[in-house]
């Protein structure tokens, strides 16, 4: 096939961008992990503990060596690197490109990171939510990849991000996607979110929205349960008493899942996305196990009828699939997006 000198330019312009190499970081309270990227394909990661380092800068410098040592193994070097990803959780201000609110680094409070980070690599640094980072990755890297997508993440509470022609949306405040304080019971007896706010989806989705969901069943109930001789109870021996066949801890997943089902059809409205994730430490198995299996039916069934007839026959509910690799893949992701924008920009 013959191609034009233009169109050959383009060609190889496009093979350039697949082939950079870009770094992801995902900057969390425990955990700070990192890969390089050669254009879509992960080529090697790493992790270092946080409180390992006194400040961002020296953890930033212990990844910088790290990297320089990998990239020196393939012959190449830090010039060879175009840009870097840095996900964290936290509300992103996007107009000062920065973090006006850090959920797990308290002693690392109203830090530059993004700032601190550019001048450690000496290379252009882009900042997004580490909920937003992992739609990003799911929504192009994933198995269920779409162009408008939605990620719940359901721990210790509840995140979400939400992706839109492949780009998240954070909203004129940096809030969008903050599916956990979506309001889902109404009345004096609504519990009260952490953020203040009473009957927010992340206090009865949230690991101890659950665990309180577990307390008042209990307590409702005169049926025996191994968790009435549990202390604590905790999220994962709520799943461990289902996968038993235990009649309560089965309903308080159940009960879980009808009030995220709530909240999907909500937010199915507005967004109207093609698939809705659910990822997080607490998917209660997952789809690896029957008790995950009856916790996504039980988000389907109260989701569907819901929902408008044709949001709910396109509709995909289905669990997360990259793991704990969806921040870094998703950083390193959007790194290379807006490097690309600016570059063209500045053409």
């Amino acid at each position: 096939m013959n191609f034009s000198s233009t169109e050959q330019s383009s060609q190889n312009s496009e093979q350039a961008k697949q082939a950079s190499w870009v770094l992801g970081i995902d900057l969390g309270g425990t955990t700070i992990k990192f890969g390089l990227f050669r254009g879509p394909q992960l080529i090697w990661r790493n992790h270092i503990r946080t409180d390992d380092y006194e400040s961002p800068e020296a953890a930033f410098e212990s990844c910088r060596d790290s990297v320089q040592r990998t990239l020196e193994e393939s012959s190449q070097s830090l010039d060879d690197l175009q840009a870097i990803g840095l996900a964290m959780a936290g509300v992103l201000d996007p107009k000062a490109e920065e973090l006006a609110e850090t959920a797990n680094l308290h002693r690392w409070h109203q830090l530059n990171f993004r700032q601190q980070l550019s001048s450690v690599f000496q290379k252009p640094v882009f900042l997004l939510n580490d909920a937003d980072a992992a739609a990003l990755a799911e929504s192009a890297h994933g198995l269920c990849r779409a162009d408008s997508l939605v990620l719940m993440t359901l721990g210790t509470g509840v995140g979400g991000g939400v992706i839109l022609d492949g780009r998240p949306v954070r909203g004129a405040n940096g809030c969008g996607g903050e599916i956990g304080h979506a309001t889902i019971e109404f009345g004096d007896a609504a519990r009260q979110c952490g953020c203040g706010f009473p009957g927010h989806l992340e206090a009865y989705a949230g690991a101890g929205g659950v665990i309180q969901t577990a307390i008042e069943t209990l307590a409702r109930s005169s049926d025996p349960s191994a968790l009435r001789k549990l202390d604590p109870i905790t999220p994962l021996s709520i799943a461990n008493a289902a996968a038993d066949g235990d009649a309560i801890a089965m309903d308080v997943i159940h009960q879980t899942g009808v009030l995220i089902g709530r909240a999907i059809a909500m937010l199915a409205h507005v967004v109207d996305p093609d698939v809705v994730l659910l990822g997080g430490a607490m998917t209660f198995g997952g789809p690896g196990t029957d008790t995950g299996k009856r916790f996504l039916q039980s988000i389907r069934e109260e989701c569907y009828p819901r929902t408008l007839v044709q949001i709910s026959s396109h509709l995909k509910i289905e669990f997360a699939t990259l793991g704990n690799d969806a921040g870094i893949v998703g950083a390193a992701h959007y790194a290379r997006l807006a490097n690309e924008a600016r570059q063209a920009l500045n053409a």
